[in-house]
This record gives structure tokens, C-alpha cells and sequence, in this order.
């Protein structure tokens, strides 16, 4: 049974990497974990020592890949040669494989590139062969499973993590017989452990192991599934809520109390957007640059948005996974009043893989996976395309130097189409964006009410928020975070008066959704510093940014700008086209014409997405989800089967019950410190003499071992004098054991620095 669970690791692993699709042929992965799991188990069980089980792992190894390679190599032009000059054809295939070989080692010394997938194949397998040959060698010789399972779960992980087609399903299975091997081999130990005390039990024990342990892994895998969608969950958050509060208390007393200490600068960076944003203490930023955005306009370069405020955190909810390929159209929803332009950013410093761009992101030149948020009901036919894309990070890694390109929708829309908007809000936008959580602040609302009474339109009163923040509240990004017990928006409008971004956006958004006006927080850089001569924008860690987004129907989301220490947003009027106000950015007189010919290029991609017919996009992007969900419920249901046999056999067949004996158990303690102390003994030595080694090694330790040695010996040979005195004896070798515990312990770590000083040469 292990060595058939050891096969099925790894030729899951092989399966992996087969169906990852790195390139043809990768079926030869699983003849070499067959005969990497056949030689190891008979090495395991040989008679031969670890030397000749490595010397003889290699060369077998060898022979054995390079003569499954020469069944996958073609008709070769130089294997023809070799066969002209009358090399045998097997011989010949070799041969072209160790030239080809040596080869790719003259290009890698080189730095030279190489496309040899051959060689690609035969190194991956020599090293699927080593992996299964070692596991299987490991655990049957010497029993370490976990030495087993790590490696080829940390190549099974890797494979997944780049593979270029999805293997998620693979993982799963692994995971679960991995526990499985776990679960059984555990179960083999204390069956011979049980043997050798002669305690008796049911043969068929091992199928309620074994039940318990495919119910146990398929939980799991289920909670390994459900824990990071935890990150997104309202009610998760306010139940840990007093959790964090009791932190943010902790932190803020030994701020208090050790002001004169260094602390940690913590720079705010791209990596730094993630799926929440809390409102805390000091912010510690440089002017270090971070990135530069070479485009014709913008004014925000957005990395995330939030719809859920808990009292002290914005949260992105979003769970709709999707994907999208280099240069693929990302469907969005045809909002008026925008035109495309096109950024090409490059980063300046380290940074995460967060994508950035101007709202709303249409294109991008690297593969990027993102969340999607639902913007009208489904069962509204609007568009195709119903939902817009909240966060995303790009699939390739972004180091300092990268470049990449994206393609926004920014919008144009005039404060006259603004005012004169309809305001018929989608069900999924009220039901969304209007969230304030439970014990919202009446005096943050009443606040709300007298700054915008005096104005009629969704825009008015959304701009008259904006100005008293900007006019009655100073910058400041040395601020305390709030105490536990404070409302974090009543500590910034009420009590201490200053503050960043982060608080003006959120002050500004629960105020706006108070009067019933959608509003959203959203994260990234502000426009940064525009330099001229290179014609692009310069962007620094102090130019990490939170603002504020109000939704406007058949416009989308619009930004807003109420923090003081940034400029003022300015828009066009709609009224007088000479006088009309374009955003506060160096390039709003630039002619159409000067903008970069890229945009042409990209302008065609958007022509295209007429060719699509309705329902395209949608269909692309749960392909892959649905071949998992199938997946998913084909091994749920023969787990579900295999569970019911199972338990039905159990219930007419199965052992009535097990309880472990304490004698049993602490005598075989001390046996195991015996090993542990690397004592020698007998296999026919009694309880007694095994004992009387261990006290001569620990001497203050003698009455215990003794004790402990008595009970047992009374308890295997004598059982009715112990008869009756059961919970005196279990609490009289559990207080023997306490005490001889830490003398066992002192006199492990003594030998332990005994073997590292250096012996005296004599």
C-alpha cells in the first residue's frame, strides 16, 4: 500500500508536469517515476548501504532516461549520419542526445540562448528520477514520509505556480493523496508499535485510518480553497475586528510609552496595494522615484478600488477570478464620454507585480489575472460586457527596468453632463456602494447634511464635500492612529483636524453614501511630476495616493479630489468650449495629433470588439472554472461513495473500540528517549535491564524510570493488581513522567554540546 500511494505521488507529479504543456513529449515522465519507484523500493529493501544506493541510483538513472529519450528522438538529420557510418541506431540516438548535451553546456557558459527542448526533456526527467527514486528509498528504508512528500510537493508547486496552462485539479489530487500516504503510514507505525507491546487489535483498523484520513485531507483541501476568500468577507472582518482594535491599543500605548526608539520605515510602494486599506498611523514615505509613465494625460494611475467600509478598514469584496493574454481586449462597459490613451510605464525601483494605469484598463501588454466587480444585474440587458476590473496583477514577474503598456478609457465627461446626469442607479450599484457599517457615526451623517443642504445636483453636492474638506481640515502625514475605542472618521472631521489621503478619501466617501450618493476609495499614484523634456511623468513613493471615485449613470466612475495637499482637479465646463477647464496636467493643450501612434494601434484593437458576437468574453472566461468545477464534483462524489462503503463496512465490520493503554504508552516514552540519547541496547534485554542503562545515564533521574518501569511490568504481567486502580495509576505516571521530562531534556542538550566541541588531538 505505501509503495503504491509513493507511485501515485509521484506520477501525479509526472501528470503535472505533462499536462503544464511546456512543450511535446513530456509523456516520458511517467516510464521514468515507474522506474524510479521500482528501484528505489528494491533498494530499500537490499541489503546495501546508502553509497552504493546513490552510486548505483546514477548510473542507473542515466541509462534508464537516456534510453527512454532515444524512443522520443525523430528522424534526426545527424542521427542519420551516425547510422551511415554503421553507429547501431540506439547507439547512434545516444549519441545524438550526449552531443546535443554538450551542446547547451558550451551555450550556458557562453550566455549564449538555447531552444533545445530535448535537452529541456532529458534534464527534467533525470530530475523527476532522482525525486522519486530518493522518495522512495527514504520513506521505505528509513520512514521519513515528510522527506518524501516536501520535495516533490515543492516541485509540483512550482510547476503550477508558472505552468503555462492550468494544473490546479493535479495540486488537488496530490494534496490529498499526499495525506493519504500520511494518514497510512502513521497508521503502519503504530500497528508494528502495537505488535511489538502485544496489544491486540482489529485487522481491519486500517480502514477506519483510512476513512478518517480521506475525510480529513478532502477538509483540508476544502479549507485551503474557502481561507482566502476569507480576505474578502465583511462578517469575517468584524468578527476579528475586536482582535485588531485590542493590536491597534497595544501599538498605540508602546508608542506612548517608548517615543525616544528607532522604528522601521515602512515606504509605501506598488506592493503595497492590496485587497485592504486600513486607516492608521504615521506615513512614512521618501521622495525616492518608484516608477515613470510616459502617456499624452492622466491624472491617477489606479492600482485597486474599495467598495466595504468596516469602521477602520476598506476592503475589496471582489471574487470573480479572470485572466487575460498579452495584447487581449479586456471587455469593459462602453461608457460615455471616453477615448483611449495610451501609457507605457516603467519601473524605477522594486516593486510588486500590481498593474497600474489610468481608469478604466482596456488593454495591457503583459498577461495579467485581476478580480472583476459586477456593475449592473445580470438579468439587465445592458451590454455584453456588465462588469469592470477592480484590481489585477500582471502573471509575469516586474522587476526594476520592466516596462509594459496599457490602454485606458479616460474620460472627458464636463461638469454640465455631470449635473444633468439621470440618476437612476443600478440595483447592484446601491446595493454595493452605499454600504456604512452598522454603528456608522450620526454626527459624520448630520456633518453630510449641512455641508451639501444647499445643493440640488449628485455633482454640487459631491464637489461641495469635496471643497470643505479641502478648505477646513490641514495636511499631515504624522498624524497617531486612533485609539481603539474612536471612530477613525470622527477622529480625523472632529478631534484631531489633520490628516492624509487615506483619511480625506474615506471621510469623503462615507459622508457621500450618507446622502445616498454612490462613492468608492481607489488606490495608487498621483500624476507625479511631468518632465518636459523627456515627455514623461516622473513618480515617487510620496506620490502613493488615495482618492475618491462617485459614480455617475452612463459616465461610470469619476474621480474626485479632496485631499489638501494635492492639487485641485479641474474639469470642462460643457458651456463655453474657449474657456472650458481640462484637468491640471501639463499636456491639456496638446493637439490630438500629438499624441504617441501607438494610440492608432490600439484604436484598431478596440474596433474590433464588433467582430465578437455577444456572450464571447463571458464564455472565454469560465472555461477554465468550469472544467474545475467539473473537476471539483467528480472527486467529490467519489469521495462521497468510497465514504459510505466505508462506513457501512465499518458498521458490521469494524473493531467496537480502542483506548490506549497508559502503561503502554509512557513505557514506550522512555524507550524513545533511549534512541533519542543514543544509548545501546539489546533486542532481548527486559524492561528492567533497559531501564538500569537509562538510569546509569541519568542517575538523578532513577526513581522515575523505575516507577514508571514497575507499572508497566505490573501491567503486562501481573494486570490484577493494578485492577480497579486505574485513574490512581494514570495520574501517578503522569506526574512521574512531569517530573523526569525536564532531566531527560538537560541531558539530551548536554550530549548535544558535547559533540560540538572540538575533540583534543592526543
Amino acid at each position: 500500500m505505501t509503495v503504491a500511494l509513493l507511485a501515485l505521488l509521484y506520477l501525479l507529479l509526472s501528470f503535472s508536469l505533462d499536462a503544464a504543456g511546456w512543450t511535446n513529449k513530456m509523456g516520458i515522465l511517467i516510464p521514468v517515476v515507474l522506474g524510479a519507484v521500482t528501484m528505489g523500493a528494491l533498494m530499500a529493501f537490499s541489503r546495501f548501504d546508502g553509497f552504493f544506493m546513490l552510486s548505483h541510483s546514477l548510473s542507473t538513472g542515466l541509462a534508464w532516461v537516456f534510453y527512454l529519450m532515444t524512443r522520443i528522438v525523430g528522424d534526426e538529420p545527424r542521427v542519420t549520419v551516425f547510422i551511415e557510418h554503421g553507429v547501431p541506431e540506439l547507439q547512434a540516438r545516444s549519441y545524438f542526445l550526449l552531443e546535443r548535451w554538450l551542446e547547451w553546456v558550451e551555450v550556458a557558459l557562453s550566455g549564449s540562448a538555447s531552444n533545445d527542448n530535448y535537452v529541456f526533456i532529458l534534464e527534467i526527467s533525470f530530475l523527476i528520477w532522482w525525486l522519486a527514486y530518493l522518495g522512495v528509498w527514504t520513506v521505505l528504508r528509513h520512514g521519513h514520509v515528510w522527506r518524501g512528500v516536501i520535495l516533490a510537493g515543492i516541485a509540483i508547486l512550482v510547476n503550477t505556480y508558472y505552468a503555462p496552462q492550468s494544473v490546479v485539479g493535479l495540486l488537488v489530487s496530490f494534496c490529498i493523496t499526499a495525506m493519504i500516504l500520511l494518514v497510512w503510514t502513521n497508521m503502519v507505525s503504530h500497528r508494528q508499535r502495537w505488535r511489538f507491546q502485544r496489544i491486540r487489535f482489529n485487522q481491519d483498523i486500517g480502514f477506519d485510518f483510512m476513512r478518517n484520513g480521506v475525510i480529513y485531507a478532502i477538509v483540508v483541501i476544502l479549507l485551503a480553497f474557502i481561507t482566502p476568500n476569507l480576505g474578502r468577507n465583511v462578517q469575517f472582518h468584524q468578527w476579528l475586528d475586536p482582535i485588531n482594535q485590542r493590536w491597534e491599543a497595544t501599538t498605540s500605548e508602546w508608542n506612548r510609552l517608548y517615543q525616544g526608539i528607532n522604528r522601521q520605515s515602512i515606504p509605501v510602494q506598488q506592493a503595497a496595494f492590496g485587497r485592504s486599506l486600513t486607516l492608521g498611523g504615521e506615513r512614512n514615505v521618501s521622495e525616492r522615484p518608484v516608477l515613470q509613465v510616459s502617456a499624452s494625460q492622466g491624472r491617477y494611475w489606479r492600482a485597486v478600488t474599495f467598495d466595504t467600509f468596516t469602521g477602520r478598514q476598506w476592503l475589496n469584496t471582489a471574487t470573480d477570478e479572470v485572466e487575460y493574454d498579452a495584447n487581449q481586449p479586456i471587455p469593459t462597459i462602453d461608457w460615455d464620454s471616453r477615448r483611449p490613451i495610451t501609457q507605457t510605464i516603467t519601473l524605477l525601483a522594486p516593486g510588486g507585480n500590481i498593474l497600474l494605469g489610468a481608469p478604466d484598463i482596456r488593454l495591457a501588454s503583459v498577461p495579467i489575472a485581476g478580480l472583476l466587480t459586477p456593475v449592473f444585474a445580470a438579468d439587465e440587458e445592458v451590454t455584453p460586457e456588465l462588469a469592470e476590473l477592480t484590481w489585477s496583477r500582471s502573471q509575469v514577474n516586474l522587476d526594476e527596468g520592466s516596462s509594459y503598456t496599457v490602454v485606458s478609457n479616460y474620460t472627458d465627461v464636463t461638469i454640465r453632463a455631470m449635473r444633468e446626469a439621470e440618476m437612476e442607479y443600478p440595483p447592484q450599484i446601491l446595493e454595493k456602494y452605499l454600504q456604512l457599517p452598522e454603528n456608522f457615526s450620526p454626527r459624520v451623517a448630520a456633518l453630510a447634511v449641512e455641508v451639501a443642504e444647499n445643493e440640488s445636483t449628485v455633482y454640487d453636492k459631491a464637489r461641495a464635500v469635496e471643497r470643505f474638506l479641502r478648505s477646513n481640515y490641514q495636511y499631515n502625514e504624522e498624524i497617531s492612529a486612533p485609539a481603539s475605542d474612536q471612530d477613525p472618521v470622527e477622529y480625523f472631521l472632529f478631534e484631531i483636524e489633520q490628516g492624509y489621503c487615506d483619511y480625506y478619501a474615506t471621510a469623503m466617501a462615507v459622508m457621500l453614501r450618507s446622502l445616498g450618493i454612490p462613492a468608492r476609495t481607489a488606490s495608487g499614484y498621483a500624476e507625479g511630476t511631468y518632465d518636459r523634456e523627456s515627455g514623461v511623468y516622473i513618480i515617487t513613493e510620496r506620490d502613493a495616493h488615495t482618492w475618491v471615485e462617485v459614480y455617475f449613470p452612463g459616465y461610470g466612475w469619476i474621480e474626485f479630489e479632496p485631499t489638501a495637499g494635492e492639487s485641485v482637479l479641474n474639469r470642462p465646463s460643457g458651456l463655453d468650449p474657449v474657456n472650458s477647464e481640462n484637468f491640471s496636467d501639463p499636456t491639456q493643450n496638446y493637439a490630438q495629433n500629438e499624441q504617441p501612434m501607438i494610440d492608432d494601434f490600439f484604436n484598431e484593437q478596440f474596433n474590433r470588439f464588433d467582430e465578437f458576437e455577444p456572450g464571447f468574453f463571458e464564455e472565454a472566461q469560465t472555461t477554465a472554472r468550469d472544467n474545475w468545477i467539473w473537476i471539483s464534483v467528480g472527486l467529490t462524489l467519489v469521495a462521497l461513495l468510497g465514504g459510505g462503503w466505508l462506513l457501512r463496512r465499518r458498521l458490521y465490520q469494524g473493531p467496537d473500540s480502542f483506548e490506549a493503554e497508559s502503561p503502554n504508552l509512557f513505557y514506550a516514552r522512555l524507550l524513545n528517549w533511549v534512541q533519542r540519547l543514543g544509548m545501546a541496547t539489546q533486542t532481548g534485554e527486559t524492561p528492567y535491564e533497559r531501564a538500569a542503562v537509562l538510569s546509569q545515564q541519568i542517575p538523578t533521574g532513577t526513581p522515575f524510570i523505575r516507577r514508571i518501569t514497575d507499572i508497566y511490568v505490573l501491567h503486562r504481567f501481573a494486570p490484577r493488581r493494578l485492577l480497579g486502580n486505574h485513574d490512581a495509576v494514570q495520574s501517578e505516571l503522569a506526574q512521574n513522567w512531569q517530573l523526569l521530562q525536564p532531566i531527560l531534556w538537560r541531558t539530551w542538550f548536554q550530549k548535544r554540546i558535547e559533540r560540538l566541541r572540538p575533540r583534543q588531538k592526543i
